[in-house]
């Protein structure tokens, strides 16, 4: 006679167990290997802005990525005054500093292209320098969901262009 054996259900949940863990650990290493070369970026950005924009500290990170590449850096000033640090990406990081106070906040910009235009959603606002000024580049969808820019002088608020449903 034969005796039939039983699986155990530990044995099963144990596997589901791993099974599960080993997903999770992928997920992770997955999200991690892919976020590396922002934090990368950014660690670099808050280098440059200490060493070559002469910054104190430093409190906030963006990319800009127009006609060239730039790291803004949000920070104060050895004389504590609240800067901006635009950082080109390519050597020999050309670096312009701009005052806070020297132009419109983001949130005037934002409230600028809300009055105008009146998006669906705003995917991105961020400092930058475009044909040699400094500008908000605002990036967002309109009703019918079309990609669409506006960019904006950092000084005055002004429009400087405009590009809608792409």
């Amino acid at each position: 006679m034969r005796v039939q054996r039983r699986r155990r259900p530990e044995r099963l949940i144990m596997i589901i167990l791993l099974v599960v863990l080993a997903i999770i650990v992928a997920v992770y290493g997955t999200l991690w290997v892919a976020q590396r070369p922002v934090h990368n970026a950014q660690k670099t950005a808050y280098s440059l802005a200490v060493s070559k924009g002469k910054l104190k500290t430093t409190t906030a990170f963006s990319q800009y990525n127009g006609t060239a590449s730039y790291y803004v850096v949000t920070g104060t000033s050895k004389k504590n005054v609240p800067v901006y640090a635009l950082i080109k990406t390519k050597k020999p990081h050309q670096t312009t500093i701009v005052k806070q106070s020297a132009g419109i906040t983001r949130t005037k910009a934002l409230r600028k292209v809300w009055s105008k235009r009146n998006p669906s959603k705003v995917i991105k606002a961020t400092l930058g320098v475009y044909e040699g000024q400094v500008v908000w580049e605002i990036t967002y969808l309109n009703q019918k969901k079309a990609l669409c820019y506006e960019i904006l002088q950092y000084a005055t608020g002004s429009e400087i262009k405009s590009i809608i449903n792409i």
